[in-house]
């Protein structure tokens, strides 16, 4: 149904963690759902969303329609605390749960077996290197299509942006698997905001990849595709952002 009303911009609370948790889902993996990859969304989610609802939610947005959550954006500023909190406390129970659950049998997808095999055996391998001391903040948004063509994305970013500069952290990073060479989405934007603002390289993104097998052998698909890191200074980051936002409106 077409809305043309504001939609809301709030911080994340308590009663939002079962539509984000969905939302997480739906939105994996660019839109095939988690369930293309792994079966076990109660895992899939507290993997990628536990964090931010329920160990640090005060850096989090959501966008709601209505009544409807149809976006969150999790931000992280605090890389040491995100790493101490995944090491210790979300990532050990999410792996014995998936192991458990994969030595009773409950698993039925042969995809869910292979891409359990992979993040074990070659996931942190296959991730490229952050200066995390220098780049510590990252962020996480997925946004239903409903709520596609209203610049929601960078509006949140520079949300965060501007939550960054007023706490003093100078550097942002992200992580993002694409196909090897130019042909990812925002390698492309990096490229055409370098072009049209005479700008250097560096000033959109200082990026490192390592190669990943992980589509191969999970819906072997053999095309080339790498893990992208790119890290940057938050004043570099918001006139990219802003580009994209006033052109791509994203």
């Amino acid at each position: 149904m077409a809305n043309d009303s504001p939609d809301l911009i709030r911080k994340l609370e308590p009663r939002d963690r079962a539509a984000v948790r969905e939302i997480c889902c739906r939105t994996a993996f660019r839109n095939a759902g988690s369930d293309r990859f792994f079966e076990d969304r109660e895992i899939h989610a507290d993997y990628w969303t536990s964090y931010y609802t329920d160990y640090h939610p005060q850096e989090s947005w959501v966008i709601e329609r209505e009544g409807e959550v149809i976006g969150y954006f999790f931000g992280a500023s605090d890389y040491d605390h995100f790493y101490r909190t995944m090491a210790r406390r979300i990532v050990p129970w999410g792996a014995a749960r998936a192991l458990w659950r994969l030595a009773l049998g409950r698993y039925k997808k042969p995809q869910t077996k292979a891409y359990l095999k992979h993040m074990l055996l070659r996931g942190a391998a296959e991730a490229p290197h952050v200066d995390f001391k220098a780049y510590p903040a990252q962020y996480h948004c997925n946004i239903l299509r409903k709520g596609y063509g209203r610049g929601y994305y960078s509006q949140l970013v520079l949300m965060y942006l501007d939550h960054l500069d007023a706490i003093g952290v100078k550097g942002i990073h992200g992580m993002i698997t694409e196909p090897a060479g130019s042909a990812g989405i925002w390698h492309k934007f990096e490229e055409m905001f370098v072009d049209q603002n005479d700008a250097t390289r560096s000033l959109a993104f200082a990026l490192t990849e390592k190669p990943t097998t992980l589509m191969a052998a999970v819906l072997g698909d053999t095309r080339p595709m790498v893990n992208r890191a790119w890290s940057v200074p938050v004043g570099n980051y918001r006139k990219w952002m802003t580009w994209v936002r006033e052109t791509q409106n994203i």
